[in-house]
């Protein structure tokens, strides 16, 4: 029998930093074991400086890690050399909470840069695309909503439209998984519903996963197969949303007294776009107000 091979599997994974001589070392991430399956939607919450960016930006080494392994496709990349990893990076794609888009460019360049991973540095720096690659980020701007918007530069969008542009800049990486730093802290209510609801939608139709950090624990309540709490590094809490409880949100933002609020999950309710999730109806730490995708 073939022994089954999770997408993503962190074994303690750390990062430390060297302090004052007085304090030692700080530890940003400490002993975080997880697994992540193919087409899942995992939120990782908990407070500020809990080191949610950092768990993130470990598993693609955009910092390094200072402990423990990260298995890719059964792959251990933790080690990988500079241009290995480049190949592995094709397949991590990354959302930013700064959207991470050159301001000069159109909408559909932006989209058009996540191909970069896959061509040398002349065609890279002279941007060189296939008709293909042309028409595929049409298509994926059209799926998140901007279809109208291809030739417009991205200093002229709004912020949910330059974090949707990421969303199709991600996609057409044809990766298996895409990590999420806080992709909606940035946002209005209105538009972090939308965003949410097209990364939602869009990685579930294409079977990628998806682990996203949150300030907003009714979002992740409400878009996520499973929940992982941090608390000051270490993992706190890892399970479905039917099982955060109010004592796990005070466990995970223990000391923090304005995010200890009630937590009430009800049954399933349908999103804007027919995608099944939980309905909250009492909303948890960085609560926002509800409003559907416009």
């Amino acid at each position: 029998m073939t022994q089954h091979v999770p997408l993503l599997k962190i074994t303690g994974l750390g990062k430390s930093y060297d302090g004052p001589r007085a304090t030692g070392q700080r530890h940003a991430l400490q002993g975080v074991d997880t697994t992540i399956e193919a087409g899942e939607f995992v939120a990782v919450i908990g407070p500020s400086g809990a080191g949610k960016s950092t768990f993130l930006r470990c598993i693609n080494r955009l910092i390094e890690p200072s402990e423990g392994s990260v298995v890719f496709e059964g792959r251990d990349i933790t080690h990988l050399r500079r241009g290995d990893l480049r190949a592995v990076h094709t397949k991590i794609a990354m959302i930013f909470q700064n959207y991470n888009l050159v301001y000069r460019l159109c909408a559909i360049q932006n989209v058009l840069h996540g191909r970069l991973g896959y061509k040398n540095a002349l065609a890279g720096a002279l941007g060189l695309y296939t008709e293909d690659e042309k028409a595929r980020a049409f298509e994926l701007l059209d799926e998140v909503g901007l279809g109208e918007f291809a030739y417009r530069r991205a200093d002229q969008l709004s912020g949910g439209q330059k974090q949707r542009v990421g969303i199709a800049r991600a996609l057409i990486q044809d990766p298996k998984i895409i990590l999420c730093d806080e992709p909606i802290a940035s946002l209005d209510p209105k538009s972090s519903r939308m965003v949410m609801e097209h990364l939602c939608r869009v990685t579930r139709q294409h079977g990628i996963a998806c682990v996203v950090n949150l300030h907003q624990v009714d979002f992740a309540l409400e878009f996520s197969d499973r929940i992982i709490g941090l608390r000051e590094g270490e993992k706190v809490f890892e399970g479905t949303p039917d099982e955060v409880t109010p004592q796990v949100i005070a466990r995970i933002y223990e000391g923090d007294e304005e995010a200890l609020v009630d937590v009430e999950v009800a049954g399933p309710a349908p999103l804007a776009s027919g995608v099944p999730v939980a309905d909250v109806s009492a909303v948890g730490v960085g609560a926002t107000a509800p409003g559907g995708a416009q």
